[in-house]
């Protein structure tokens, strides 16, 4: 794209072609073609710029349609400052095509193509589209078709004043032909085959890139032909041109005979497709260059494979399940057994982590059996649970438990059979179960008096 002197081969071509047939002659056509020509750096210096543009540029995708009086956009062309010719060549394109009244084919080669992509989608995206059935567009050797995979899209280059970009996409139907080893639009995936690059330097700067403006479509074997849908679904048609001699070796046929120069070919075309993938076997492990990236296909083969063997996920579990519970504590209370004696029963309930403040609701809720107890007392006509439920009142709750006392409590209830058994399922001791506070009354155990204020004294010396 940048070198002018590859326009030189193409214009003796078109010449010659003119000069032997007189005329292209195609049939005629009711599709009207825009031609958008590439880049010529210095263009009103370029002492080749005459040349291509009385000969060459009214060629261009001759082959790809049958308008013989096309219409060639003239532009910037510079190189230097692409992104701004681009621009430029987008507008005017844009506007040749509205004039047209009718099917129109767009047609562009090398900085051309970039500016024919965005065209199409420009048109696309208007408030008034052109049909899909009146817009074709033709791209010959694409830039944005290769050499800008080096590259990620939207890195710039300041040498072309460029930002990488992929061929836009439209709903029109597409062409795309490329020249095998062009550098510009089929440049190797592994440049680092320093043979299969400078193959393709060769071709993009003499030996193919010019000449595929002029390709014949009958002259692509079938297999080199793709057809694909595009997210926008319109059919993308790529032609891949074969180069029948490698351009490394291609100057040496003005000055080596033939049979010589084809033999050398013979050994360095292994080298040389060593270069593209498309010449890979399957499962071939080498790297290569793509969308700015280098790509390791194993390591990428590995990657789709490991989230597939992942554990699932597992179901959450229930918030109620991760809160700390301690051991059942009991609540004791009060009875009167046979022989008049008191005697604690333990009521179950959650006990409270160790670490955490009992809250006033708490309280209340450690108190409500106690008052329960209470009015069952009065209605009995007892009253020493109403004296201790008035006293713990007084105090401000229940007090901790001594471990003495709930062995004498544990004495007292297996010596009357009103408690739980000391080694049945229902033991205090299996419970977990906090003591009583209040010192029994008679039995065997001797409890020591509670200390720091305890009421359960008080509750004893009435009793």
């Amino acid at each position: 794209m940048v070198s002018w002197y590859r326009r030189l081969i193409p214009a003796i071509t078109a010449i010659l072609l003119l000069l032997g047939t007189g005329t292209v002659a195609h049939a005629v056509s009711d599709e009207q073609a825009v031609l958008i020509p590439g880049a010529m750096p210095f263009k009103l210096i370029n002492p080749f710029y005459p040349l291509n543009k009385l000969f060459l540029y009214p060629n261009i995708g001759i082959n790809f349609r049958g308008d013989d009086d096309a219409e060639v956009i003239d532009y910037s062309q510079n190189p230097l400052a692409s992104d701004w010719a681009i621009r430029q060549g987008v507008k005017r394109a844009t506007a040749a095509v509205r004039a047209i009244d009718g099917k129109v084919v767009v047609i562009g080669e090398s900085m051309g193509s970039m500016v024919a992509a965005r065209v199409a989608a420009e048109l696309a995206d208007s408030p008034e589209p052109p049909l899909v059935d009146d817009i074709r567009v033709v791209l010959m050797a694409p830039p944005e078709a290769g050499a800008a995979e080096y590259f990620k899209a939207g890195t710039f280059i300041p040498i072309l004043n460029y930002r990488v970009s992929r061929i836009p996409e439209s709903p029109y139907p597409t062409t795309i032909v490329i020249g095998e080893y062009d550098g510009w639009a089929d440049p190797p995936d592994r440049p680092w085959n320093l043979v299969s690059l400078l193959n393709s330097v060769m071709g993009a700067l003499f030996f193919v890139h010019g000449q595929t403006s002029l390709v014949d479509p009958a002259d692509v074997p079938p297999e080199n032909i793709t057809v694909e849908r595009n997210s926008r679904g319109a059919l993308v048609t790529t032609y891949l041109v074969p180069t029948e001699n490698l351009p490394l070796t291609q100057v040496l046929r003005l000055v080596v005979p033939g049979p010589l120069v084809d033999m050398l070919d013979g050994v360095l075309r292994p080298i040389v497709d060593a270069g593209y993938r498309r010449h890979d076997q399957p499962g071939d492990p080498r790297p290569y260059l793509s969308d700015g990236r280098i790509h390791w296909p194993q390591r990428e083969a590995l990657a789709e494979v490991a989230p597939m063997s992942a554990p699932l996920p597992r179901a959450p579990v229930p918030a109620s399940v991760g809160q700390p519970t301690g051991a059942p504590r009991a609540v004791p209370t009060t009875s009167t057994g046979s022989g008049g004696r008191s005697a604690s029963a333990p009521v179950e309930a959650t006990q409270l982590p160790s670490d955490a403040t009992e809250s006033p609701e708490a309280a209340g809720a450690e108190k409500a059996p106690i008052e329960a107890e209470a009015e069952a007392a009065v209605q009995d006509g007892r009253t020493d649970a109403v004296d201790r439920a008035e006293d713990v009142t007084r105090a401000g709750g229940p007090k901790p438990d001594s471990a003495e006392s709930a062995m004498g409590t544990e004495q007292d209830s297996t010596d009357t059979g009103e408690g739980p058994a000391a080694d049945g399922p229902g033991s205090i001791a299996q419970q977990g179960a906090a003591p009583d506070d209040t010192a029994p009354t008679g039995g065997s155990s001797s409890a020591p008096a509670p200390t720091g204020g305890d009421s359960s004294g008080d509750i004893a010396g009435s009793r």
